[in-house]
């Protein structure tokens, strides 16, 4: 009998959370044609989290558009286009929403595509860049909206619950246990992220402190991470300066991976809209994320087990910013320590 075999191409240009995300989708892909070739194509960087994972045949990197000059840019994309063109793909899934996609999506003429509607894309020229257009996120989350991209190209989707995952080499199990091992990070601990890619989206160092010397004083070994740039780092290094308490710094040293090990044995997570906290929900552990001023019904991380603390729209916005109220007036400073370490209690009873 004749295995039918179907090649899927993936589209997701943004970070490393939005990358894994995709996750629940390739596994409905896995599901609904277990002998299908998924390729991904993402920007240069943020497919790691995929890299070793047997779901997943070919990971296409490029750069963001604005990284390269304009000929750089052309020819980048016109190999781009040969390869995919080469690969004779028999889906294409477009799960953002940049103009280079609707290019992508016309040059692939013989296949069947799915680009993602947005209020700002609801143009001729986008529109018809593709086979089907599948809906705009709306109030949902946007691992719903990428499993819809399936049902506009004519799939039956799985109407359970979809479970986000994440595949850890076992390299960087060890790895993070060896690291566990030389900072002494012995029983229970808790693991904060207290960085995220926008300030906008950060709480404050303050509560931060006041949340690593709560826990120092109830006998919970504190890890604070953070990625490698000297603006997180330094971050930390302020907190560092506030706290009574030690607590473990692994800012900018830690692989994304070694970082969902270290998650994964936390006790518990504190994080913010960052990929950190779409890690946790992967591995299992639980926490509290603090959220803003994305909207947490689109991009909370998905879980159960990780509570999110966000605007509600009764709280002031924020007027501690002076000429930059405009960027930060729906930031994270109305929490207090005391509400997460409340929430924290809540979550992991």
């Amino acid at each position: 009998m004749r295995v039918e075999i179907n090649r899927f191409l993936i589209t997701v240009l943004r970070f490393h959370g939005d990358v894994l995300l995709t996750s629940p989708l390739i596994n409905e892909i896995k599901r609904i044609n277990p002998e299908s070739v998924i390729d991904l194509l993402v920007y240069k960087g943020t497919g790691v989290l995929f890299e070793g994972d047997e779901r997943i045949n070919n990971i296409l990197e490029v750069e963001p558009s604005s990284s390269a000059s304009l000929t750089k840019r052309l020819i980048h994309e016109i190999q781009l286009l040969r390869k995919l063109r080469k690969a004779k793909y028999d889906y294409g899934l477009f799960l953002t929403t940049q103009w280079r996609l609707a290019l992508i999506g016309r040059f692939l003429t013989k296949i069947k595509t799915a680009g993602v509607d947005d209020l700002k894309r609801r143009k001729p020229f986008w529109i018809k860049s593709f086979s089907t257009i599948f809906p705009h996120v709306g109030n949902g989350h946007i691992i719903e909206r990428n499993l819809s991209a399936l049902k506009a190209l004519g799939f039956q989707v799985n109407q359970e619950t979809p479970k986000l995952s994440l595949k850890i080499p076992p390299e960087e199990v060890d790895s993070g246990k060896k690291i566990r091992s030389k900072n002494l990070i012995v029983g229970d601990y808790c693991l904060l992220h207290p960085v995220s890619r926008r300030s906008s989206k950060q709480w404050t160092k303050e509560g931060f402190a006041k949340i690593v010397d709560h826990y120092s004083n109830q006998g919970i070994s504190v890890v604070i991470t953070s990625g490698p740039e000297d603006i997180e780092t330094n971050y930390i290094n302020d907190i560092a300066n506030l706290t009574k308490s030690n607590f473990v710094n692994l800012g900018g040293r830690t692989t994304l991976f070694e970082l969902a090990a270290l998650i994964r044995d936390a006790k518990f997570f504190i994080g913010l809209d960052s990929v950190a906290s779409h890690l946790a929900a992967a591995v299992g552990t639980s926490g509290v994320t603090l959220f803003g001023p994305s909207n947490p019904n689109n991009w909370r991380p998905w879980s159960n087990d990780i509570a999110v603390i966000c605007r509600d729209g009764t709280e002031d916005t924020c007027q501690k910013h002076g000429h930059l109220e405009g960027k930060y007036k729906n930031c994270l400073c109305y929490i207090s320590a005391e509400r997460v370490i409340n929430k924290v209690a809540k979550i992991i009873r």
